[in-house]
């Protein structure tokens, strides 16, 4: 059995696709209290006689003042990617539906917000200072229905990496990803991913193998570890895991079909492939 919701729980998409049903069904010759019952039983929605009425004789959209969504734009991976890294949303004080993104490099944070603009939002990009720590440039924007897709079944986002992998793994390894240059010897470099979740490394993994690029995925730090930052020291709550590409025939191909956004770790990538094809 379906647990009941209200219209203000469903996602925009959600609304969409139950104020077609409810017009689709008034054109079959049912009364609106006929239809709100059909709604309850088969979507789990409560919504009022009158709202049904207001929907069908086109006095109400309850869609009229929503930012939508294209989900069909390759950018929605890139922002898939930097969610399961960096980014986070969060509903504030004020009751918006946030999306947002911290970090020192500008060009990361200008890419993150050209991707939520190509997918109709407005973000907004500005420099924080911090006393804490180092200052970082913030990007923002405010979206349920984003906000809901993120926050809802991971299985969606994995399908949204797999429809553009190139975009999803930009946007993941700018988010969590570094460059390695051996100082011995410049032709060896590993490119390496750290995240808490096992289950989004083994989709990169996946992904990567898919393009022709091998990786490995393993423990890199257990649960329980002590680690000093800026001179205070922390445990690691949870198993830290790391996706490595280091085969160099890999690391270059990631360089040429993938690469960074960052443009300090894709001038790493830059200096490996001169001395690589040298």
């Amino acid at each position: 059995m379906l647990s009941m919701r209200s219209l203000k729980d469903l996602s925009p998409q959600e609304v969409g696709k139950v104020r077609e049903e409810v017009r689709r069904l008034r054109k079959e010759g049912l009364s609106y209290s006929k239809i709100t019952e059909i709604i309850k039983e088969e979507y789990g929605v409560g919504i009022s006689k009158a709202t049904v009425m207001r929907w069908c004789k086109g006095e109400s959209d309850p869609l009229r003042k929503v930012r939508r969504i294209n989900f069909e734009s390759p950018s929605l991976a890139y922002v898939v990617g930097v969610h399961l890294g960096d980014g986070s949303v969060s509903l504030d004080d004020r009751y918006r539906y946030r999306i947002r993104l911290k970090v020192v490099d500008r060009e990361f944070a200008g890419a993150f917000a050209e991707a939520l603009k190509d997918i109709g939002l407005r973000p907004s990009l500005y420099w924080e200072n911090d006393s804490s720590r180092v200052g970082r440039w913030v990007v923002e924007a405010v979206s349920k229905e984003l906000y809901m897709f993120l926050s809802g079944p991971r299985e969606k986002l994995f399908e949204v990496a797999g429809r553009w992998p190139v975009e999803f793994l930009r946007g993941f390894f700018d988010s969590e990803g570094s460059v390695s240059i051996s100082k011995k010897n410049p032709r060896k470099a590993s490119i390496t991913a750290d995240n808490y979740d096992k289950d989004v490394l083994k989709l990169c993994r996946d992904l990567l193998e898919g393009m022709g690029i091998h990786s490995t995925v393993y423990l890199a730090r257990k649960k329980g570890t002590k680690v000093v930052i800026r001179g205070q020291e922390y445990e690691y709550t949870s198993d830290l895991y790391r996706i490595s590409i280091h085969r160099r025939s890999s690391v270059a191909r990631f360089a040429e079909l993938i690469g960074f956004t960052i443009l300090r770790k894709q001038e790493k990538l830059a200096m490996f492939l001169q001395e690589y094809y040298s």
